[in-house]
């Protein structure tokens, strides 16, 4: 009898060695084999440990190191195989068979609307802590793709999703945050926690298109782009995302800049960004972009130069297999060195020596009770309820009242929108619950049903309106759920149109007119859909744009039904439909031009009248603005100082020195407490002309503040505020007269004029 339980404790271990897969990172430094090895000695420099490991390597394993993303095994170091893609760009992305719950977060196209940096960072800090409590754990891999600070300059691009706004500067703000908190970790500053790679270098805005006679993809689109935009726009978000927020990877895209393909740009990969910016981490192509550069790009004669071009480019990782299959051969015709070969695996093996995988690290203590914790759950719940944006409320529609509301029909192609979205870039695994629009209303008012309408969001039968409208007329109160999901844009395929369907806007009119109330209409979308007739029904009391926040949809309960107040601001400008037909999609310029009849792209050159402005979001209360201090002459001394200085081609965006900066005055004028976000936008002088910004964003805040209470904010620009890009794409300092806007004209709203000589 006493042996019983013994017995019972070998078998249980027995079964759960053998029931566990191997670790999926390994530290050889630990084992008796290695443990002396130089490379192991962490009072060497890492250079010197690095050097140890590349002496070691055999010619087949040093052909798999720079060949391929998914590296097996290195018996001369000890090293399990491993794998540089992994997603974390909403969450992190495990296995199907791994079978990991983890914490799911809205799109950054969402988020990005909260304007809020201590947001941003908490995101990414958590995604890191649970990427590293994954690894200690045997589960997961230490570099992860994420995040995408891609401009959406382009309504229709399909990736629209994975980004944070159209703006450089805020996509910036939005790279620094996430990256610095995924990435370090208060236990341990001296290694990184988790690695994060900033996407896709440079100008990948475009996917699938065709337009009259002519097509065109993302692997084989040569993106022409003035110099001019390409400095001004393209280039800030990942200056910032290198030289603020340390990233220690970047990803190479699939298409050409100006005739050079980006894995192939020795002045994009080595002079911007290592010797200008001082990036020191790894750079990985995008997936068969390599082989794009030969097969797609035919950039060069043969596959031999083209491994020469990406390996001198600075492209350490093909996620691929054309350097594999082709390095040898280079390597034979004398076309590359072995030198070339082991510069690549030494930014590899820095990398990993950063990670701590030959290392002990306090990292490693960051455990499993990290992964779907409840402060996790709770912040994806809260990155909607900070960001949904409300671009309409007639009478007080919003917020609704649960306690008067007796039923609620939510109609609509997405009114049960959420787990679709989910692994996209995501976790397939997640631990917030398959939630929808339908049960964040369902929380208030039990009575809640729903109906399609319209089954698929670009489905054109409309056999089931009649239904959807008699639903209408019975409920107290109407919920529309309509916009795009990724069937309308997505990876690999463009949206072809800015305009709701034919059957959505039937589905819209006819509903909204048959509600016995004003509907209340809640849009996901990543398009900037064309709202015209949407703003202009007054069957239509409210409008709430949620972007496409996947399953973290079931905070908009708390929006809708007045527990918090919205905040979020809209970042892409919304158009109206004929924007499409004036402007090329294969059209990378900024500033209007000749495609069609150009207006311009984003709120910083189009010319047009927008439908909703960048920055646009109304509030359950009134704020009013008042500029309180700020000089009104600046001094351009030290601008003309930091260019003089400045022997790169992008200056650092430095805090203009000497200058308190702007501080605005908040004032709550309403009657309930909420979030507001205070935009500072600068309209230099000869803004339109040569190129120069209509207006562009300088900084921004977040701040909440109680009713009846005022909060001041400062906003300091930087040196750079103050300059303006040349047609050579060279920052000049610029003189004249300054307009300073806080806030978007039509909601809280002061200017403030300054002379800078």
């Amino acid at each position: 009898m006493t042996c019983k339980p013994f017995l019972f404790l070998i078998a249980w271990a027995f079964t759960s060695i053998h029931a566990q897969p191997a670790p999926l990172l390994n530290n050889p430094c630990l084992t008796e084999e290695f443990s002396g090895a130089k490379f192991c000695d962490s009072s060497l420099s890492d250079e010197a440990r690095v050097q140890d490991i590349i002496d070691r390597l055999s010619w087949e394993e040093k052909v798999d190191l720079v060949g391929d993303q998914m590296q097996p095994s290195i018996p001369s170091i000890g090293l399990n195989n491993y794998s540089w893609w992994n997603e974390a760009s909403t969450g992190v992305a495990t296995s199907d068979e791994a079978n990991i719950a983890t914490t799911k977060f809205a799109f950054p196209i969402t988020t990005g609307m909260s304007f809020n940096r201590t947001l941003w960072h908490a995101t990414g800090t958590h995604i890191g802590r649970e990427a590293r409590a994954l690894m200690n754990d045997g589960k997961l891999f230490s570099t992860f793709w994420a995040p995408v600070v891609n401009l959406a300059r382009e309504p229709r691009w399909g990736r629209n999703i994975e980004v944070p706004s159209e703006d450089p500067y805020q996509s910036g703000e939005y790279a620094v945050q996430f990256v610095q908190g995924f990435q370090e970790a208060p236990e341990d500053p001296d290694h990184v926690q988790a690695s994060a790679c900033c996407k896709h270098f440079i100008a990948n805005e475009m996917e699938d298109s065709s337009e009259v006679g002519y097509h065109d993809d993302r692997n084989h689109v040569d993106s022409q782009i003035t110099q001019q935009d390409l400095m001004d726009s393209y280039m800030p978000p990942f200056q910032a995302c290198v030289e603020e927020g340390r990233v220690t990877s970047l990803m190479c895209s699939y298409n050409a800049v100006n005739g050079v393909p980006s894995c192939a740009n020795d002045w994009l990969l080595n002079t911007l960004a290592r010797d200008e910016w001082g990036f020191e981490g790894a750079i990985v192509s995008d997936c068969d972009a390599d082989r794009d550069v030969f097969e797609s790009h035919n950039f060069t004669e043969t596959p031999e130069e083209s491994v020469q071009k990406i390996l001198r480019a600075g492209t350490d990782v093909d996620c691929g297999h054309f350097i594999k299959e082709n390095l040898e051969s280079a390597l034979n015709k004398d076309v590359i060195t072995m030198d070339d070969i082991d510069l690549s695996i030494a930014r590899q093996f820095s990398l990993r020596m950063r990670l701590s995988h030959f290392d002990e690290s306090p990292l490693q203590t960051i455990s499993m009770d990290e992964v779907c914790s409840d402060a996790g759950v709770e912040l994806s719940h809260d990155g909607l309820r900070q960001s949904a944006a409300l671009l309409k409320n007639e009478d007080g529609t919003l917020p609704l009242n649960a306690d008067e509301t007796k039923s609620v029909a939510v109609i609509g192609p997405n009114s049960e929108l959420g787990q679709a979205t989910a692994s996209y870039y995501g976790p397939p695994n997640h631990c917030l619950g398959d939630f929808t629009l339908v049960d964040a209303i369902q929380a208030f008012v039990k009575n809640t049903t729903t109906i399609a309408g319209i089954d698929k969001v670009l489905s054109e039968d409309t056999s089931g309106i009649p239904a959807a409208v008699e639903a209408a007329k019975k409920a107290d109160q109407v919920v529309l759920a309509v916009g795009t999901d990724l069937t309308w844009a997505k990876e690999a395929h463009d949206a072809a149109s800015i305009a709701f369907t034919d059957a959505q806007a039937q589905l819209i009119k006819e509903v909204s007119a048959a509600a016995a109330k004003p509907v209340v209409l809640v849009l996901f979308t990543a398009t900037p859909l064309d709202l015209t007739d949407v703003l202009a029904n007054d069957k239509i009391g409210a409008v709430l744009h949620v972007g496409q926040p996947s399953v973290t949809i079931v905070s908009a309960g708390d929006l809708l039904f007045g527990k918090t107040s919205p905040a979020g601001r809209l970042v892409q400008t919304v158009y109206k439909k004929e924007y499409q037909d004036q402007i090329s999609i294969f059209d990378f310029n900024m500033r209007p031009g000749p495609s069609g009849t150009n207006p311009g792209r984003t709120y910083r050159f189009f010319t047009g009248e927008p439908v909703v402005p960048f920055g646009f979001g109304l509030s359950y209360t009134t704020f009013d603005y008042q500029v309180v201090g700020g000089a009104k002459t600046f001094d351009l001394k030290e601008v003309k100082e930091l260019l003089d200085n400045e022997e790169n081609a992008m200056p650092k965006r430095i805090t203009a020195r000497g200058s308190d900066g702007y501080v605005v005055r908040v004032t709550n004028t309403g009657d309930m407490d909420a979030d507001e976000v205070v935009l500072g936008f600068v309209t230099p002088p000869g803004a339109g002309v040569n190129g120069t910004p209509l207006k562009q964003l300088f900084n921004f805040e977040r701040v909440h503040v109680k009713a009846g209470e005022s909060v001041e904010v400062t906003l300091i620009p930087a040196l750079t505020d103050f300059t303006v890009v040349n047609a050579d794409g060279v920052r000049e300092a610029l003189a004249g007269e300054y307009s300073f806007e806080f806030g978007v004209r039509g909601l809280a709203f002061t200017d403030f004029n300054v002379r800078v000589q």
